[in-house]
Parts: C-alpha cells; sequence; structure tokens
C-alpha cells in the first residue's frame, strides 16, 4: 500500500453471477447483471492514461530554462519580441471615461476634465526622468520591458517610488527571480505564511513580497502602505494561472522541450549541408593497383599537421590546398572519379519546422500567419486570421491594462488630486471610505488603447463602417478606434482646427480665381448700354473709384 493509496476512496465491489459447475453455462439475458460501478479516471481501458503526475513547479528551472533559450535559441525570441510587439507596441494609451451621471454632471460636463488628465497623463508618461526610477525609460518602454520579463520570466514585481520633487509615482521593476522565500524564517504575523517569496494572508491576499538583495539578504517590501493604504507593490503575471498558484510561469515553460528539439533539429540539418558540399568527390578504385592520388598531386601546398596526444597516442594528418578548379589529367588504370551525392539535406525540415511552430502559435490562441509572418493566404482567409488575432489583442490588452497600467493610474489621479492640480472632488474621501466605491470608479474609469494594425483592405473597411453607420449598428467613437485608433473627439477636434488652417490658406488663390473670372451676365430685362469712347480711358476708370470713396467716405461721416 503506498502513500497515495491513502487518498483514493475504496474501490466498490461488482457482483456477478458465479457459475454452478466448471462446465460453461448457459446465461440468459434477464440472468445479466443490470448494471455496475466504474471509476472514471479519463482512461479508456486500464492503464491507457498512464500514471498519473502530480505536478510540482520548479519555478526556479523554467526561469533559467526559459531566458536561456530566449537567449540563445531564435524560434524562443520570435515567439517573444513578435507578441510584445503586437500586444504592447509602444504601449497603452488612457481614455478617461469619468462617469458623469454618477457623479451628478451633466452629459458631456466632464469632457474637457478627461482631456485634461489625459494631457497632463501623457506628459508625465513620456518624460523618462519622473515616471521611471531609472530614469531610462518612458512609460510606454516600461510597458515593453515589464510585458518582456512577465514572459519569459512568469511575472515580473512592480514597485512604486514617490518622487520627492513632483509627489507623483515613479515605477521601478524588479525581476520575478528576485522575489524568494528566506531561508530562514522570520517572525510572522499569525495566519501569514510565505509562499515563493509572497507573503499571505489568512485569505492568501499578498500582504508583502520578500526580495533578495545584491548581498544575498532578503527584503520585506510590503504590498500597501501601512498607514496611507497605498498601493505599494504588486506582481502581474505573464500567462494564464490557476486560482491558487502565487506565481507565474514564463511562457516557454509548456514548449520548452519542442523548441530545444526544434533548434537541435536545425543544427544538425545546416552542419548536414555543409558537410555535404565539402565532400565533392572521391576516387574509386576497380583493380588491385597502386593509387595515383590525383588530387594530392594536384595540391599547391601540402603538409602534415599533428595534435598533442590526450591518450598518449598522438593523432598526424595530411592536408592539401588546391585552385579552384582542379583538373584531373590520368588516372590509374581501374580509377574513376564518383561524385559525392549531396542530396543528404533534409527536405522535409521545412515542413516539420513549419508544423511545430503552428502547434506553438495554436496553444496560445494566435493564428499561425501572423506569428511566422507568412502571409500567402486569399483575403477571406487573411481577414478570418487578422479577426482571430483581433480577438486575442482585445483579451491580452485589456488584462495588461488591469493589470499593469490601471493601478499606475490610481496612484497618479490621487498624486494630482492631492497636490491640486487636478480637480476631483470626493475622490480622496472616496478612496478612504469603501462604501463610496462608486464615487472612486466613477472617477477613475478609464479605457486602455493599443496600437491598431493596418488593415488589409482599408477601402472594403471605411465602405463597411460606413453602411454600418448608416443603419445604426455602430458609432463613430467605434469606427474612429477601430480604424485609426483615435479618439472622436480628438479627431472632430483637430480636423476643426486643420479646416481653419486650410481655409486660411487658400484664401488668397480663392480670391485670384475670383478676380480671373469672367462678369455674371446682365438681367434679361436690362438693356444692354452702347459703348463710348470713354470705357476704354483709364483716367475715366480711376476718376469713377475716387468718386465712389468719396461717396463712402461722405456716408460713414453721416453715421
Amino acid at each position: 500500500m503506498s502513500f497515495l493509496d491513502l487518498f483514493r476512496p475504496p474501490r466498490l465491489q461488482t457482483y456477478r453471477h458465479e457459475a454452478a459447475s466448471a462446465e460453461v453455462p448457459t446465461v440468459a439475458v434477464s440472468d445479466l447483471e443490470p448494471y455496475r460501478w466504474k471509476f472514471d479516471d479519463g482512461s479508456k481501458y486500464p492503464g491507457g492514461f498512464g500514471p498519473t503526475e502530480f505536478l510540482l513547479p520548479d519555478y526556479w528551472t523554467l526561469r533559467a530554462r526559459s531566458w536561456q533559450l530566449f537567449e540563445t535559441n531564435h524560434f524562443a525570441r520570435g515567439l517573444i519580441c513578435r507578441l510584445v510587439t503586437n500586444e504592447v507596441n509602444v504601449g497603452l494609451h488612457l481614455e478617461a471615461t469619468p462617469e458623469e451621471k454618477i457623479l451628478g454632471f451633466e452629459e458631456d460636463g466632464l469632457a474637457d476634465w478627461a482631456e485634461t488628465v489625459e494631457n497632463r497623463f501623457k506628459l508625465w508618461s513620456g518624460n523618462a526622468s519622473i515616471c521611471d526610477e531609472g530614469e531610462r525609460l518612458t512609460f510606454g518602454e516600461l510597458q515593453a520591458v515589464a510585458r518582456l520579463e512577465a514572459l519569459v520570466a512568469g511575472d515580473v514585481l512592480v514597485v512604486l517610488r514617490q518622487d520627492q520633487r513632483t509627489k507623483l509615482p515613479r515605477v521601478q521593476l524588479v525581476s520575478g527571480e528576485r522575489v524568494q522565500s528566506p531561508l530562514k524564517g522570520p517572525k510572522l504575523t499569525p495566519g501569514h505564511r510565505i509562499e515563493y517569496g509572497v507573503e499571505l494572508d489568512s485569505q492568501r491576499r499578498h500582504v508583502a513580497y520578500w526580495i533578495r538583495q545584491d548581498d544575498m539578504t532578503v527584503k520585506r517590501l510590503p504590498a500597501f502602505g501601512e498607514k496611507s493604504g497605498r498601493r505599494l507593490a504588486w506582481l502581474i503575471y505573464g500567462t494564464e494561472k490557476r486560482h491558487r498558484d502565487v506565481r507565474g510561469k514564463p511562457l516557454l515553460s509548456l514548449v520548452l522541450q519542442g523548441l530545444k528539439e526544434i533548434d537541435r533539429y536545425r543544427d544538425a540539418a545546416l552542419r548536414k549541408a555543409v558537410l555535404n558540399s565539402i565532400l565533392a568527390l572521391f576516387i574509386e578504385k576497380g583493380e588491385a593497383k597502386p593509387g595515383s592520388r590525383p588530387i594530392t598531386s594536384g595540391a599547391v601546398r601540402r603538409g602534415t599537421a599533428s595534435e598533442a596526444p590526450v591518450d598518449g597516442t598522438a593523432r598526424r594528418w595530411g592536408f592539401a590546398e588546391h585552385l579552384p578548379g582542379l583538373i584531373l589529367e590520368e588516372l590509374q588504370v581501374g580509377e574513376k572519379p564518383v561524385p559525392f551525392s549531396n542530396q543528404g539535406t533534409d527536405v522535409k525540415y521545412g515542413e516539420f519546422e513549419h508544423a511545430m511552430l503552428a502547434s506553438i502559435a495554436w496553444s496560445r490562441g494566435i493564428p499561425p500567419e501572423i506569428l511566422m509572418l507568412q502571409f500567402q493566404s486569399n483575403y477571406s482567409a487573411s481577414k478570418a486570421a487578422s479577426g482571430e488575432f483581433e480577438v486575442y489583442l482585445h483579451l491580452t490588452r485589456t488584462d495588461w491594462g488591469i493589470q499593469f497600467c490601471q493601478p499606475l493610474y490610481v496612484e497618479w489621479l490621487l498624486a494630482e488630486t492631492l497636490s491640486g492640480k487636478v480637480q476631483a472632488p470626493g475622490l480622496v474621501e472616496a478612496f478612504r471610505d469603501f462604501s463610496q466605491y462608486d464615487v472612486f470608479g466613477a472617477w477613475l474609469s478609464a479605457d486602455w488603447t493599443g496600437q491598431i494594425k493596418p488593415a488589409i483592405d482599408l477601402l472594403k473597411l471605411a465602405n463597411g463602417q460606413k453602411v454600418l453607420l448608416e443603419q445604426g449598428l455602430t458609432t463613430r467613437a467605434r469606427a474612429s478606434r477601430e480604424i485609426s485608433g483615435m479618439k472622436f473627439s480628438k479627431t472632430v477636434s483637430q480636423l476643426r482646427l486643420e479646416n481653419e488652417q486650410l481655409a486660411k490658406a487658400l484664401a488668397p488663390l480663392a480670391a485670384l480665381e475670383a478676380s480671373k473670372s469672367p462678369a455674371p451676365p446682365a438681367p434679361a430685362g436690362e438693356a444692354k448700354q452702347p459703348a463710348s469712347e470713354d470705357d476704354d480711358d483709364p483716367d475715366k476708370e480711376d476718376k469713377d473709384e475716387d468718386a465712389g470713396a468719396n461717396v463712402l467716405r461722405l456716408r460713414d461721416a453721416s453715421r
């Protein structure tokens, strides 16, 4: 009896009719057992599934192997970089959408407030010296680095530091491999425990993180401030995990072995092709006569080389250097040159590589065409693949905005409100009072949008959006976001300014065209005056203009 047998339920007995004698009995249908018990363990037949494995994650080894493949395997690097480029690109952008009705404002009453908040957040996020603790990366670049770390290492710790100059938060990223449990168990609050470097309370909430320093000591970092209750640090994950899992696994953990085998297969095929190209031909002897050694005798330089003995026996070999285009002038009787077959390369390698990468893409929910950048299908197939990838991007960007961007926006807006640079009545009070969660959430409501992928056929997409707008099945705000990625209100505002500037720029041209256009025809009832001699007199025209000017002066004076 093994240890696991203690946790298995007792087996149910199957009742069967025993034969009354050794002879083969005749059994009627009515004598068969009406039902029987069977354990449903997933096997179609006994032992079909194989041994059941209880998985204990080795996070340290998974991270080390994942980083190894990322640095040495171009398939792994291409997969990670492709995902980061499509998911984050230059970073997700803030679109503040406060709930005006809950806050007691009229419709569009907070449009200017949202515009101001977005502009101020953009100024903060675009300045590396005030948003990054290391003063090297902008907010968009921090997103890309954090996403890459989360995918390769499984998770990454985000730490907020307050900038004493601006009183605004600054972001510090700590690699997940630094979050480790201390070797010597510290004294913890009753009910708390440490799992893989994360301190949990009795409800398994993250209350602190234990970070290994450069001197190998471990320090505790609270997840929230003890007095202020403000967020100080939190973990973000790169892949899905089970509910009770504390740490995240690397994206490559599921395909580590497969990527390694593809890399070995590629190296073997490459070496095989190189060797086949070096071995051009050999001399075949059909008779037992001294060889002429035609290739060696045609060398321009011959010699020998030796290698230091390792096992006591020195290794020596000869070498010969030839000019390109060696000609065998004469061979011994029975000798003939035989070309070395260079058909030894694996012609099926491309199919195998494609199949393996397609399975990896499928495991991540990504169309293989997008992952491998191979667009060889028709418009409908490409559109379907692009649509599936849009679904993946929408889900991933929404999750990334919730994990990484929104907590930063919350702390930034609180800091701006406390400093008086942003007016948000009731925000700080609602933060301290959980019963006002609706007010707090209404002020902090926001969307995070990413880079829009270029349309395969922009004309078809625009015509489709036009039909949807005419039928009332979509809005201009959504169409603007899906086509250009811009906010409709900002697009309209920018167009207004551009149209005014364009009208001013074209005003001189319009006046010039009007002066060149012929005079309108006279009305039908008006008789045409005969031409006089004064019509062509330039002095007469000057006098008429002076007279008209005098009439205008007198009219203005009378007024």
